[in-house]
């Protein structure tokens, strides 16, 4: 499987939004640079499902890697719609994919411990389209990151955490996003990481807002406050899906 250590973030997200078909011309094709979660058949074969396209689609270099169902993955697909051939499913698509990165799809941990908002400072922090995901059995929040590398003992990570329960007559609830640097190097890297949301009731708009701390992203709708930037996001999960 495919590593994916890159310093510019630009370059990061480049790769996510370069989306592009081909129609005409005797071509009915479809390449695209995106994210997507791994689901399996009844008979255990792999297929992905393309956050940016929001098709599935399978092929042979897919099932050489090691995958479980609900892992995220980067990748490069590519889709002949004219030469399908037998497929796995209807709507799954054969495809060539390439370059497979997978990347950490974590639960959110739920502290009410934490009564106050603290947090190292990453370096970057950016949501890229659709971040926002409802899977068949969850919903999950996506960010593309710049971390520090760790000279050694314990890594740097990050956490969504939810400090206290969700109150359903407001309608509203508050995450915090919270970084541990360890024992930082000069050198950073970029990755792709994923949250499980707390399962908020469906057919319902919440609001859910995120406290985080970083030197750079798209994501502030407003100043924070002295400890942190908020974004916010509107949660709608149709029953249908559940």
């Amino acid at each position: 499987m495919n590593t994916l250590k890159l310093v510019s973030i630009l370059i990061l997200l480049c790769g996510v939004l370069s989306f592009s078909g081909c129609l005409g011309d005797g071509g009915n094709t479809l390449s695209v640079y995106s994210t997507g979660s791994i689901y399996k058949t009844s008979t255990g074969t792999s297929y992905m499902f393309i956050d940016r396209a929001g098709i599935s689609a399978t092929s042979a270099e897919l099932q050489g890697e090691r995958l479980e169902v609900g892992d995220r993955i980067l990748a490069t697909t590519t889709i002949d719609f004219d030469n399908q051939g037998t497929q796995l499913a209807q709507g799954i698509y054969n495809a060539t994919i390439a370059g497979v990165h997978k990347f950490d799809c974590k639960n959110y941990t739920f502290d009410n411990s934490i009564s106050s908002f603290a947090s190292d400072t990453l370096p970057t922090l950016y949501g890229v389209e659709p971040f926002l995901s409802y899977r068949k059995d969850d919903t999950i929040l996506t960010f593309a990151y710049v971390k520090h590398d760790v000279e050694n003992g314990d890594p740097s990570s990050l956490k969504l955490v939810q400090p206290k329960l969700y109150n359903p007559e407001a309608k509203t609830d508050t995450l915090f996003l919270i970084y541990e640097k360890g024992n930082i190097k000069d050198s950073k890297s970029s990755d792709y990481i994923s949250f499980k949301l707390p399962q908020y009731p469906s057919d319902t708009d919440i609001n859910v807002v995120v406290r985080y701390n970083a030197e750079s992203s798209n994501l502030s709708t407003n100043n924070g406050d002295k400890t942190s930037k908020l974004f916010s996001i509107t949660y709608n999960r149709p029953s249908t899906l559940n």
